[in-house]
């Protein structure tokens, strides 16, 4: 059950930095770069492991094995998107991730990170970060990097800084 939090962070972040592009201020828009703020709560998770697919932890997971999470993304009280993740485990308790937002009729942005030193005796990190890089329609252009804070509530905020 710990480690579904904790990988349930990983979702949210990658949601919530992408979804931090839409949260930008008439003043941060004039310049080049800016910082976003947004929430993201997640929506469901299932393991791909060597004896298939379960939405129940398995237990340990093992290279290769896979993560597939959703998340909801907020903008305060409202529902401005949603996003999908996938985690790959690696070597050394590491899962590498990609994850890609989408906002309602605005586009979608594309995130990766790695989650370092995964233990399933731990909720997760309290704090992570990552890179965005990239993005359709109104997001086309979107670089940067995010990070991540655990919330009291089990959701995540995401803080990213877009050049």
């Amino acid at each position: 059950m710990a480690t579904v939090k904790r990988i349930s962070y990983a979702a949210l972040l990658a949601g919530a930095i992408a979804g931090g592009v839409l949260t930008t201020s008439s003043e941060a828009s004039a310049r080049s770069s800016s910082s976003l703020s947004y929430v993201v709560h997640n929506a469901g998770i299932a393991y791909l492991t060597k004896t298939g697919l379960t939405r129940s932890f398995p237990g340990r997971l093992q290279t290769g094995d896979e993560i597939f999470t959703r998340d909801l993304l907020f903008q305060g009280s409202t529902k401005v998107g949603y996003d999908n993740e996938n985690c790959t485990v690696t070597f050394d308790n590491n899962d590498v991730c990609r994850v890609l937002a989408v906002f309602t009729g605005k586009g979608d942005v594309e995130s990766t990170w790695i989650w370092i030193g995964r233990n399933s005796s731990q909720l997760g990190p309290s704090h992570f970060s990552g890179i965005i890089v990239g993005g359709t329609g109104a997001f086309e252009r979107a670089r940067g990097q995010f990070d991540a804070s655990a919330l009291p509530d089990g959701t995540l905020r995401i803080t990213a800084h877009l050049g």
